[in-house]
């Protein structure tokens, strides 16, 4: 049987050691931070997100190959998990204000969900598919993480060896999605939810990206 785990580290750069923190690869990438008034949206989202696991994460409307379900969920049941496990909540209903952040980001072939990760959900450690999102450079795919709740003890984002913690409402980060292994769990008494959009970039992305990150917080009009 084909393991998708061991299918994407070949194509990865990243060292695979569990002794080292290396500054090139282990750690988040951060990108700014925006005023959010979200605080009343959060309970809605919380409420309105159902729960997925590997096989039901995606996008509605669109499906993917058998062949990488199948692969997904043979390394499910190899490492115990079993291929039914719930990773989190999925959320696609966008309040308007979250809206006008991803348009800001100008991507194409644009992809926003909200992710409220509740407590004991684990999304177990992986390599990032995002190349199809743009098979020819995949370097243009990026993937942006918007915190809509402030962190909270036993909440965890693993990046490779770092640990990423501590994050408030607003603040924005992505990551080297092509050669990263990644997890997130939480532990905590408290749903964790982000704002996730994908897409392709395109030079008015990069414009934003260099506006958002010349600001301390960048005020959404």
């Amino acid at each position: 049987m084909k393991s998708s785990w061991e299918t994407t580290k070949p194509r990865s750069k990243y060292h695979f050691r569990n002794d080292v923190i290396d500054p090139n690869f282990d750690k988040v990438i951060r990108l700014g931070k925006f005023k959010l008034d979200i605080v009343d949206y959060v309970g809605q989202m919380v409420e309105n997100a159902r729960p997925a696991t590997w096989r039901t994460r995606g996008q509605v409307g669109k499906s993917r190959p058998e062949e990488e379900l199948a692969a997904e969920d043979y390394d499910l049941e190899r490492f115990g998990y079993g291929k039914d496990y719930q990773i989190t909540h999925l959320n696609w209903d966008i309040p308007e204000v979250l809206q006008k952040v991803s348009k800001l980001f100008s991507l194409e072939d644009c992809m926003n969900r909200i992710h409220v990760q509740k407590p004991g959900e684990v999304w177990n450690l992986h390599l990032d598919k995002l190349e199809k999102w743009n098979p020819t450079n995949p370097n243009s795919v990026i993937r942006i993480q918007v915190a809509l709740t402030d962190w909270q003890p036993g909440q965890f984002w693993s990046y490779g060896n770092y640990q990423h913690s501590m994050w408030k409402v607003g603040e924005v980060t992505t990551f080297d999605w092509q050669n990263l292994p990644h997890s997130t769990a939480n532990a905590s008494h408290y749903p964790r939810v982000t704002f996730q959009i994908t897409g392709v970039k395109t030079p008015a992305t990069e414009q934003f990206l260099a506006e958002l990150a010349s600001v301390d917080e960048y005020q959404i009009r």
